[in-house]
């Protein structure tokens, strides 16, 4: 009888032995195969997306040096230390590109699936490769063509060389998206064979002993915790959060993995602050209003009464001469930062930045219907409030470099009907506005020069913000390209000083009825004021060279 429990002791000892060896076993050929995926992950996808993510990034200052040449076209400042540049960068690029083949090529007796994937990268690597030796060539014709001072070559191949950029960045989109599928796919099923042995453990385990149960579990959760903050990090990523970092909790492949995980999130973030520092930058209600109507996304547009504003950095080619490119960067930042935020806070909504300058757009769904002109006007003089703010920093951060910078701004607004919607091609869209009433507020942007202004408004903006605002007439004036005259008037500031109102209206009527005489002791009151001064030069002309008798007053731009 002793014997008989005994042997079924034994037996159950042997049963529980060979469930427990079972289960050891089981456990270990499904965690080889998670070691496998993730070292594939570790060892070739992420250190080639790595290395892909570096010659990006040297590829995008490249791009910067080129993209100089034409700011200081005809100057040949600097060009040969840009073009000792461009070559270095060049190549660090091509030892880039050499590591990530040697990456490739060091797994040249792995498993066929692991091949396959290496194969599948290697394709990937071969048209950066290609798309890139296009850049560089066409950057080197870039380069000749400026040394050469061609400057009908330079200007037709800068024209080409975001299409060049463009055509790296499409491919490096199409690699990233790669990895991110194949990084995806090695971690669910990674995660779909840790179900399997959760459930495989605990229905041997439970038929064994509780312990064996208790330790399968521990091993279990232990083995897989790291790939689950994997996942909700790449989720993260996935949803736009730059910042995410997974902590490294193991020094094992997936402890590996986790730590390329992070240099690779750096990388995307370093990207990001460069694309964001360039001006690539969307307001947050265009995402929104894309995300909830996705049809807005595709290409067409509508009509739309709205108003334009420009915002010009004055004297920007001298200014750049005079300070060192950080110095410069940071300045341009600075003031995008100050011009900004002055829009953001009239409801205005930033749709480029061009050079040194910014144009802003306001009209539905963004504001209502009648405001839009007055918030445009309000943006305006807050823009001028923040450049005194602007002014004190730019001497507070460049100390001596500051003396001798002439730092204003001009700004010009134009209201009328023009079309918004998706513009651009199949790699980039922009939502914008375009129309007659566009150009026409560039164009008072540069008028302002003209008349020792600040901000200059078209006749219907002024009639829009109604008494919203403190405006003057300025003058009658026919911009370039346009046969109709533009009446155009100048925002006054409550804190600015400001002239007679009645005074200049009667000096400007009796200028425009050919009375040089009174209106030259008009505007001779007023010597204070920079359009007075300008009117008397023009009265001085018009006296030696008088216009025909049936002058309408309109005083012709033929410059843009």
């Amino acid at each position: 009888m002793h014997l008989n429990i005994a042997q079924k002791i034994f037996g159950i000892a042997v049963v529980v032995l060979v469930l427990m060896l079972a289960v050891a076993v089981y456990s270990i050929r499904l965690t080889a195969g998670i070691s496998n995926d993730l070292s594939i992950v570790v060892n070739n996808q992420l250190p080639v997306t790595e290395a892909v993510a570096r010659i990006n990034v040297r590829i995008l200052e490249q791009g910067v040096i080129l993209q100089r040449l034409f700011v200081r076209a005809k100057e040949h400042a600097n060009l040969q230390a840009d073009s000792s540049h461009f070559d270095a960068l060049g190549e660090k690029i091509d030892e880039e590109f050499a590591l990530a083949r040697r990456l490739m090529e060091a797994e040249e007796k792995a498993d066929p699936k692991t091949r396959q994937i290496l194969d599948t990268l290697e394709e990937d690597l071969a048209m950066i490769e290609q798309e890139y030796r296009n850049f560089e060539k066409h950057g080197r014709l870039l380069v000749k063509a400026e040394t050469d001072d061609a400057r009908a070559e330079f200007d037709k191949l800068l024209l080409a060389l975001d299409e060049k950029q463009d055509a790296i960045d499409a491919e490096i989109a199409t690699m990233r998206r790669r990895v991110e599928k194949m990084t995806g796919a090695a971690v669910l099923r990674a995660d779909e064979e840790e179900r399997k042995l959760l459930t495989v453990n605990t229905s041997l385990t439970i038929l064994a002993v509780l312990l064996a149960l208790s330790f399968a579990a521990i091993v279990t959760r232990a083995l897989v915790r790291s790939v689950r903050d994997l996942v909700t990090g790449a989720e993260a990523i996935e949803g736009g959060n730059l910042d995410t970092e997974v902590p490294v909790t193991t020094h094992d492949e997936v402890g590996m993995l986790t730590g390329s995980f992070n240099s690779m999130v750096g990388g995307l973030r370093m990207k990001e602050r460069i694309k964001d520092t360039f001006g690539k930058y969307m307001d947050p209600r265009i995402v929104s209003n894309l995300l909830d109507n996705p049809e807005y996304a595709e290409p067409g547009g509508e009509k739309r009464e709205m108003t334009v504003m420009f915002i010009d950095l004055k004297g920007y080619t001298s200014i750049s001469e005079k300070l060192a490119p950080a110095d410069l960067v940071r300045m341009i930042n600075d003031f995008y930062t100050h011009m900004t935020g002055a829009i953001a806070d009239n409801k205005g909504v930033v749709d480029k930045f061009i050079g040194d300058a910014v144009m802003a757009y306001w009209g539905p769904p963004f504001t209502t219907e009648g405001e839009h002109a007055a918030c445009a006007c309000r943006a305006a003089l807050a823009a001028l409030d923040h450049l005194k703010t602007f002014r004190e920093e730019v001497r507070r951060n460049l100390g001596a470099h500051a003396e001798g910078l002439d730092i204003d701004l001009r700004i010009g607004i134009s209201s009328g009907e023009m079309i918004v919607g998706t513009l651009g091609s199949e790699v980039s869209r922009n939502y914008t506005v375009i129309g007659d009433p566009v150009n026409l507020g560039a164009r008072l942007e540069g008028a302002n020069k003209a008349y020792g202004t600040r901000v200059l408004i078209s006749e219907y903006t002024r009639e829009l913000a109604g008494n919203e605002i403190a405006a003057r007439e300025i003058d009658l004036i026919r911009v370039k390209g346009k046969e109709k005259p533009t009446r155009i008037f100048e925002v006054l500031g409550s804190g600015q000083q400001q002239v007679t109102l009645d005074d200049f209206s009667t000096a400007l009527a009796a200028y425009r009825q050919q009375q040089w005489d009174v209106a030259e002791a008009a505007f001779g009151e007023q010597l204070d004021d920079p359009p007075s001064r300008v009117y008397l030069e023009r009265i001085s002309q018009l006296k030696d060279t008088p216009p025909p008798t049936d002058w309408d007053g309109v005083w012709v731009f033929k410059n843009k």
